[in-house]
């Protein structure tokens, strides 16, 4: 069986989003989530800390949550751990240099946070899972279309979302 999704490094600079983010992940889909309000502290806390996936908000004063990743990527077992960033901007530029720096999901706000979790989950997944199609190594990078969005995940069934 393969690795579980169970602890969350979550980068949100706005208290109160943070702490709906953190109930949602914690009380309906049942993750152990680490709050840092910053993106330094974000850096300190993946140095000494053990992360599934990483959660963070793009856009925060001084270093941003892209700068956060970069710092991440360059520490031992940076790669080894999936992102998916939490952004206002929606333009397409935007989600793109994400991608193109190392992100695996972006999810716009306002987002939906009842599915939230599964969202992470199903990243989380695709990240671990081999990609037969293209014949990539475990642990690769995703294909970009396959990450989810809220409209892929509104069409599933009740029993998708049998771990929450």
């Amino acid at each position: 069986m393969g690795k579980t999704l169970q602890r969350v490094l979550l980068l949100e600079d706005i208290e109160a989003n943070a702490n709906l983010i953190r109930f949602s992940l914690e009380s309906v889909s049942g993750f152990e989530v680490s709050h840092a309000a910053d993106a330094r502290a974000a850096i300190e806390s993946f140095k000494i800390g053990s992360y599934d996936i990483c959660l963070f908000d793009h856009l925060m004063p001084g270093m941003t949550g892209l700068d956060a990743m970069r710092a991440i990527r360059a520490l031992p077992n940076g790669d080894a751990v999936p992102f998916v960033f939490l952004t206002a901007r929606s333009d397409v530029a935007n989600w793109k240099q994400l991608k193109e720096n190392g992100a695996q999901a972006v999810i716009a706000k306002p987002f939906d946070i009842m599915l939230l979790g599964a969202q992470l989950l199903d990243v989380f997944h695709a990240y671990q899972a081999p990609c037969a199609i293209s014949g990539e190594e475990q642990g690769a990078e995703p294909g970009w279309a396959a990450t989810p969005s809220r409209s892929n995940l509104a069409q599933r069934g009740a029993a998708a979302y049998q771990r929450f």
